[in-house]
């Protein structure tokens, strides 16, 4: 049978998906042929496969760490939340349109058929496998419907390491809690414990880990210190403070923080650039004053758009722009910069029409089919053909409805826009092009009076995985990789 490892969590966001990732890395490492999975994912942080199929960022972040072109396999089933109680459903890569939670949890019965057959097509190709839960493996009125925790576990025999989160406080209750309610003979095939976040001493923590060792049973295998790894998450957007003001001198740039916000790793390659400050913006009165302002992906564009309306954020928007704010708009932000929205499907979580922010001179439609794929393009603004090289993925259409501006890409509206200083495009991994976001940047500078900097060098998704590895090696206790090694040979 094919070896297998199941990283489980105490609850959501305890950093299953980066345990997983570093775990991939190290075995990929240490020369195994190994692959991620994750039965169903809930996240609105997606990608887009070689083929052109949609799946999890988590899954193609894992993928990576394996050394492997990401397969939907790996991410068989995503939901990817529109409303609080509706999702859209991506099944092997392709969008099965929106369910409410009523419905969907009424037969899971095909997607769980889907989910383990996706897992046995791993299983045969490779020779390890390793695991990501979802939440809690102990949702006791969950438990007899759940197939991303248990189930997958003990199909593939699966030894499984559970994650705390010390950080959010609580970590015995949490470890010595969801072991007790663990079925007796999952309970059995716990190999360890991995505490997560730590701050502080690891050396005050001592006693903690002997208590949680001798009350479980089971070896604590890491005490992980919280690190700041600028790798994607699941369950959280791109970790960076919320309305926090800037210090004097440096480049005012805010991201918008709506409900539905996707793909947030498009921001990640900012942090490369010294003169820069980044935060989320929630607060109105925090619009004012900014160099640039960011409207990040989002998967319920209209609904998004509408909650910046009630919020005072539109006003605020226009107001900042109309005094000498940037904005950029990564696909959903893109279709918000336009004239109009129209989604008659009602798709975008909002009404069938509905005005936009008017700084670009597009309009968009919401159609029913998906534009998933792979996009290599050269820019046409502020250089001329610089390769560009990412993704896109988005339901909505583009296209110009008034003179003026300029293409951002070859590909027309239909890949990107520019007026003034409102742009905006479809092209996720815009920014990580190091000549492209100089280029843009110093338009900034320029115009805001700051003095043009060279191009910055973002760390190569490679090197952040790598590092993320190294750190997960680094603070894992002694005899705990040998432990991993022999349940993956058992």
């Amino acid at each position: 049978m094919t070896r297998a490892l199941a990283v489980l969590g105490t609850a959501s966001d305890v950093g299953k998906s980066l345990v997983a990732t570093g775990l991939c890395r190290l075995l990929a490492d240490a020369g195994f042929d190994v692959a991620p999975y994750k039965a169903q994912n809930m996240a609105n942080q997606a990608g887009v496969t070689p083929e052109g199929l949609e799946m999890p960022r988590a899954q193609i972040l894992q993928a990576a760490a394996c050394r492997l072109a990401p397969h939907v396999d790996m991410g068989p089933v995503l939901l990817k939340p529109v409303s609080s109680t509706g999702a859209e459903v991506v099944v092997l890569g392709k969008a099965m349109g929106v369910q409410e939670a009523r419905a969907y949890f009424t037969d899971r019965q095909p997607l769980r058929d889907v989910a383990l057959e996706a897992l046995d097509r791993l299983r045969a190709r490779h020779s390890v496998i390793v695991l990501e839960g979802a939440g809690s493996p102990v949702e006791l009125n969950l438990m007899t419907r759940d197939f991303v925790n248990l189930v997958p576990a003990e199909r593939a025999g699966a030894a499984l390491i559970l994650v705390a989160d010390i950080d959010r406080g609580g970590v015995f209750a949490q470890v010595l809690g969801t072991l007790e309610l663990l079925p007796p003979a999952d309970r059995a095939r716990v190999l360890g414990i991995v505490v997560n976040r730590f701050r502080g001493d690891p050396e005050l923590f001592e006693d903690g880990v002997r208590i949680l060792e001798e009350r479980s049973g089971v070896p604590v295998l890491a005490l992980l210190p919280y690190v700041d790894h600028r790798l994607d998450e699941e369950d959280r957007p791109f970790r960076i403070p919320v309305d926090e003001p800037a210090p004097p001198g440096l480049l005012k740039v805010g991201a918008l923080l709506y409900p539905r916000l996707a793909n947030t790793e498009d921001l990640a390659p900012l942090l490369a650039e010294p003169d820069l400050h980044l935060t989320w913006i929630t607060d109105p009165q925090r619009v004012e004053g900014l160099d640039l302002l960011i409207l990040p992906g989002s998967k319920a564009t209209t609904g998004d758009l509408v909650h910046l309306t009630a919020a005072g954020l539109t006003e605020a928007i226009r107001a900042a722009h109309a005094k000498g704010t940037w904005c950029l708009g990564f696909c959903g932000g893109y279709q918000m910069l336009g004239m109009e929205l129209r989604d008659e499907g009602r798709s975008e979580g909002g009404p069938a029409l509905f005005p936009g922010l008017g700084l670009l001179p597009i309009a968009t439609e919401f159609l029913p089919g998906k534009i998933t794929r792979p996009t290599d393009t050269l820019s046409r603004w502020p250089a001329e053909g610089l390769p560009l090289a990412g993704y896109e993925i988005h339901r909505g259409q583009s296209h110009t409805v008034a003179p003026g501006g300029e293409a951002l890409a070859e590909g027309g509206a239909e890949l990107g826009w520019r007026q003034g200083r409102a742009a905006g495009g479809y092209l996720h991994g815009l920014l990580a092009s190091d000549a492209w976001r100089a280029a843009f940047l110093n338009e900034i500078r320029r115009d805001r009076g700051f003095p043009e900097l060279p191009e910055q060098s973002f760390d190569l998704l490679d090197v952040r995985i790598q590092r993320w590895a190294a750190h997960l090696k680094r603070h894992l206790r002694p005899g705990a990789w040998d432990r991993v090694l022999g349940a993956d040979k058992a």
